[in-house]
């Protein structure tokens, strides 16, 4: 995310920060009401927001390596009546600040193209997901460039020790994307 700042950090949520992605990905995602969710590159932090009223038991994790969109989630969070339980840390996808085997529930909504490093944020992320645990990827549009996208996707996927389980494709009005929900293969 080299080429993010706190400019386009504002940016991004004047325009997308409560895009439509995030709510209908979030509502689409099964979570237990204990479940360790993580948010990795979270931006202003809807999706998490969105997710928390499920998850009354639960750990909520929010991580961005923009110190700007993290200041604009922790702004938002605090007008949300849950947005006290989720906690924000300065993190990229390639270094995850939690420990082995310790999350249920990882989602990276619009975010894994951002990535400095895909196949290292996806390793992080195994490492990371309970044996049992799922990664929920989302693209608004789905995976441009088409079939040679989604076989790079996939083997990126393979190589972190990761496989699909479910592709779901979400649509609202005039926006759409797809859901990949995702577990330890």
């Amino acid at each position: 995310m080299s080429d993010w700042n706190a400019e386009t950090a504002e940016w991004y949520a004047a325009k997308y920060g409560e895009y439509a992605t995030n709510r209908l990905a979030a509502d689409a995602t099964e979570v237990s009401p204990d479940a360790v969710v993580v948010d990795v590159g979270c931006g202003t932090g809807s999706a998490l927001r969105r997710v928390a009223p499920r998850v009354p038991d639960g750990t909520l994790i929010g991580l961005d390596p923009i110190p700007r969109m993290l200041e604009i989630a922790r702004e938002r969070a605090s007008e949300d009546p849950n947005g006290h339980r989720i906690e924000f840390r300065e993190a990229p996808a390639e270094r995850l600040p939690l420990a082995d085997d310790s999350a249920d529930l990882v989602f990276a909504f619009d975010s894994i193209d951002h990535w400095q490093d895909k196949a290292a944020g996806l390793r992080e992320i195994r490492r990371v997901l309970r044996p049992e645990g799922r990664l929920v990827v989302v693209k608004d549009g789905g995976l441009p460039g088409g079939a040679k996208a989604k076989r790079e996707f996939l083997a990126e996927l393979d190589g972190s020790g990761l496989t699909v389980m479910q592709e779901t494709n979400l649509a609202e009005d005039n926006v759409t994307c797809t859901m990949w929900v995702c577990g330890v293969a």
